[in-house]
Order: C-alpha cells, then sequence, then structure tokens
C-alpha cells in the first residue's frame, strides 16, 4: 500500500529552534533557517568561522558544551523545532524522543526514520516560486541531483512574466482581504484581475505600477 507524505511549510517566524550539533549538517541547517525570523540556539561543543561570525552579528545564540545526554533541552521553554546533528546516532535519537515529550517537532540528521519532518531540496526561483523534491529521506543525494536537474528545466519554464503575475496576484489578494469579508468573493475578483485584458496588457508592457492600479480600480468595484 503506498503511503502519502504530507508536505508542508513550516512558519518559524518568532518560533525558537535549536540546532544541536556545530559541525557540517549543524551548520547546513543553520543556513537553510536563516532569513526565517526565527529564534536560532546552536548547541555544540565546537564552532567553525561561519557560525562564529552569526553570533557576532546578532543572528544566532550559541551554548557551547560537551554533550553527554539531553538534560541542555531543559533549559528551554517551548522550543518549537529540534534539529539533532551530532556524530553521535544513539545521541540523536535520545535527542528526539526529548523533543518529542516536550511537545517540539524533531528531526535527526542521520535518521529520517524517527524524524517529524524530512529536510526537502529545494528549488528557488527568484524568491518567490519554490519546488521541493523529497526521496522521504531513502537518499538526500538523489534527491539533490534531482533537483539540479529539474532546476535547469523550471527556470526555462517559468518566464519573468509569470514571477510578475505572481507578485500582482499578492498585491491584489492582500488588497481583497482588507475590504472583502467573502472568501469567494476574493476568489473571483482574483480571477477576474488575471483574466483582464487591460491589465494583460499593461503587464506585457511592464507597466506594473499601472496593472496594480487597475486592480485597485477593478476591486472597488466590488465593494
Amino acid at each position: 500500500m503506498s503511503v502519502y507524505s504530507l508536505i508542508v511549510d513550516l512558519q518559524l517566524a518568532g518560533k525558537l529552534v535549536i540546532i544541536v550539533g556545530g559541525g557540517t549538517e549543524g551548520t547546513r541547517k543553520v543556513k537553510s533557517i536563516l532569513g526565517q525570523n526565527c529564534k536560532i540556539v546552536v548547541v555544540s561543543n565546537r564552532l567553525n568561522k561561519f557560525l562564529l561570525d552569526l553570533v557576532e552579528e546578532g543572528k544566532i545564540d550559541i551554548i557551547k558544551t560537551t554533550l553527554k545526554d539531553t538534560t541542555i533541552l531543559d533549559r528551554f521553554e517551548k522550543p518549537f523545532l529540534i534539529l539533532a546533528c551530532t556524530n553521535d546516532r544513539s545521541l540523536n535519537r535520545k535527542l528526539v524522543k526529548k523533543a518529542k515529550e516536550i511537545g517540539a517537532f524533531a528531526y535527526a540528521a542521520d535518521d529520517p526514520a524517527v524524524s517529524d519532518i524530512t529536510y526537502l531540496a529545494i528549488i528557488n526561483i527568484r524568491d518567490t516560486v519554490f519546488v521541493a523534491i523529497s526521496t522521504k529521506g531513502k537518499s538526500p543525494l538523489m534527491a539533490r541531483t534531482l533537483r539540479i536537474k529539474a532546476e535547469r528545466v523550471l527556470k526555462r519554464l517559468i518566464k519573468d512574466d509569470d514571477i510578475e503575475y505572481i507578485k500582482l496576484s499578492n498585491f491584489a489578494r492582500d488588497a481583497a482581504k482588507r475590504t472583502l469579508k467573502n472568501s469567494n468573493m476574493r476568489k473571483e475578483y482574483l480571477y477576474t484581475v488575471i483574466k483582464d485584458k487591460n491589465i494583460k496588457s499593461l503587464m506585457e508592457r511592464k507597466k506594473f505600477n499601472d496593472a496594480k492600479n487597475t486592480a485597485m480600480r477593478i476591486l472597488e468595484k466590488w465593494q
């Protein structure tokens, strides 16, 4: 029987994320969540230059210690996500177990089977379109290989015009949420904006501000 995964985008803003381990894998995980506007704490007995620079910049906090058990997690109040990235498989499993006991999402870098989440290979197109590729932890190497292949194709398929239409749709959606209380009306309004011939002409001529103004005039008729 096939088992389907639920791919979700965790909203980390304002949340506490603890990364245990400051080696290659831990550093990679730090990089993956920088810019998510969350509080990042790295627990490690060694720090590389990249992590030290982030501490200096105030982007992460560090607890420098050698872990032998999971008691370090008792220091924190309501962590949202705990990433176990040490080179000790047994310790990683204990950290995952402890994380679940205190109500946090848990991840072990060397053991997807016990983790609540799986890191996906992400294709990022101009910070606007994100495509995830997953092997459900079976082969992270192949996931990255497939990402590289797919990225070449998608970056040819998704044009600048598509990105600008996404931005316009987001602008119109935010405006509609402020004025139209009915979700069906908002949806119909957004379809109207995307299909509007005048807006299409403005977008083709790269008159993006004029397209936004036209979208606002259309919205006025819906109020």
